[in-house]
């Protein structure tokens, strides 16, 4: 399960996909373009079928929006191709558009951190389970 909170996007995104901070329209969010983005905000919630555990809402305030997991186990859009994903591996943004990857460069990593895998991707493309743990 994971907690999830509405964002606005300009976009609708698809499940599973990771976002960033939309640097042009305060308090949205977008889809996630680039490498060890530092902007990384989470996921949308609900990829593999897997409905948020908990979702925060205030009616009338900021309440619309599609459903991002900010921390819990909730799947992710990931690349392999920039080298295998393994239970353990922090995961980070990639120049896949909405998608996960390996950290491979530790320093460039600091506060682009998007969580754990929890299961293994060795190639190509698919879904990974993540712990969600921005850093």
């Amino acid at each position: 399960c994971d907690l999830a909170e509405p964002f606005p996007m300009q976009d609708e995104m698809e499940k599973g996909s990771v976002v960033v901070i939309d640097s042009e329209h305060p308090g949205q969010l977008k889809l996630s373009t680039r490498a060890y983005d530092t902007r990384v905000a989470g996921i949308v919630s609900g990829g593999n079928g897997i409905n948020p555990g908990i979702a925060l809402r205030q009616e009338g305030a900021l309440a619309d929006g599609q459903n991002v997991a900010l921390t819990g186990r909730v799947y992710v859009q990931a690349d392999a191709a920039f080298g295998a994903i393994n239970p353990g591996d922090l995961l980070t943004t990639s120049d896949t558009p909405g998608h996960a990857m390996k950290v491979s460069d530790h320093a460039k990593a600091q506060g682009a951190i998007l969580g754990k895998a929890m299961s293994s991707l060795e190639g190509g493309k698919g879904m990974v389970l993540v712990l969600v743990t921005l850093q």
